[in-house]
């Protein structure tokens, strides 16, 4: 089972652009890779986005490469999870040996903590002003931190599947948003500015 310094450097293969070698069946560490890319992906969808001095087409048009490539993160999450159960042979215990956030979340979360850590580096490479580079050390070592708790977690959590202490279960997809049968639908209830239902 893979542990935070074997994905450590799975994310820092793709930041530094360190092509991919991995042995045959290493069907998870392809499945972080790919998870890496997508949200490097989506970060630079996200930036383009804000570009809009380049009109509203251009806004437009990256907003929808921001949901298509979002839905691939969503998969990635969700394959990288069913991965893991079948490597560890998951099963489920009691209520309260359950954990909501799944170990693809966890990935996932540390994988754009690696990419604002890489851009933070980049800016203190070129930031020249005093004040302004203390600032961005100090969030140099906030993301620091939290890869550190977060890596720690991931590991003991880890540890407590293959031990059997705790479970988690791969969640079922439910797609709306990129549904366009129900495009018309939904225009319809935020017409009404209301939702159907509610959560009882």
């Amino acid at each position: 089972m893979h542990n935070i310094k074997t994905i450590s450097k799975i994310f820092s293969d793709v930041l530094d652009g360190i092509s991919a070698d991995f042995e045959s069946g290493d069907q998870l560490s392809r499945l972080i890779r790919l998870n890496m890319e997508t949200n490097l992906k989506l970060w630079d969808l996200e930036d383009s986005a804000r570009m809009t001095e380049l009109g509203s087409d251009h806004v437009a048009r990256a907003k929808q490469e921001i949901d298509k490539n979002n839905q691939i993160r969503n998969d990635l999450i969700r394959e990288m999870d069913t991965e893991i159960a079948k490597q560890i042979n998951i099963s489920s215990g009691n209520q309260e040996q359950f954990y909501s956030e799944s170990p693809g979340m966890i990935i996932d979360r540390l994988s754009i903590l690696f990419i604002k850590l890489a851009v933070i580096r980049g800016l203190l490479l070129v930031i020249k002003e005093n004040d302004l580079q203390e600032e961005y050390k100090e969030k140099e070592n906030i993301i620091l931190k939290q890869i550190d708790q977060i890596g720690k977690f991931l590991d003991a959590y880890f540890a407590r599947l293959e031990r059997k202490e705790v479970f988690f279960e791969v969640q079922q997809a439910v797609k709306i948003y990129n549904d366009e049968r129900v495009r018309k639908h939904i225009k319809t209830l935020k017409k009404g500015n209301k939702f159907a239902g509610g959560v009882k």
